[in-house]
């Protein structure tokens, strides 16, 4: 049985496993939610369990900016610094290190084998 790598992101066209510059630069800055391979310029998505993933740190990111962070008996500088870093571990470590590629098929009808009315 073949072991699987826990933080890969693998395109399901062409197996092409994505570099930590790829993922930053081709997936996490580009705000879509589809993007295209590097290697074979196919479009692919990222996988349900790395939008889940990315939704949850997200929301966490943002509950600590707005109500943790704020009440922490610390100086206003000190907690820019704080907030700074959680963005940076969300932008830089989080989202590159567990994303993950799913090609998905949609159920699209095809509207030349309909017979029209």
């Amino acid at each position: 049985m073949a072991k699987k790598e826990f933080h890969t992101a693998v395109c399901p066209h062409c197996h092409h496993k994505w570099t930590y510059k790829e993922k930053l630069l081709g997936y996490m800055i580009k705000p879509r939610s589809r993007t295209r391979c590097p290697n074979c310029k196919e479009y692919i998505e990222p996988s349900t369990k790395s939008v889940v993933f990315e939704y949850i740190a997200l929301a966490l990111l943002i509950i600590s900016i707005v109500f943790i962070v704020p009440n922490l008996p610390i100086l206003n500088s000190t907690r820019i610094i704080i907030v700074l870093f959680l963005f940076f571990v969300y932008t830089f470590i989080f989202v590159p290190l567990t994303v993950r590629f799913e090609e998905i098929h949609y159920n699209i009808k095809d509207k030349s084998n309909e017979k029209g009315n």
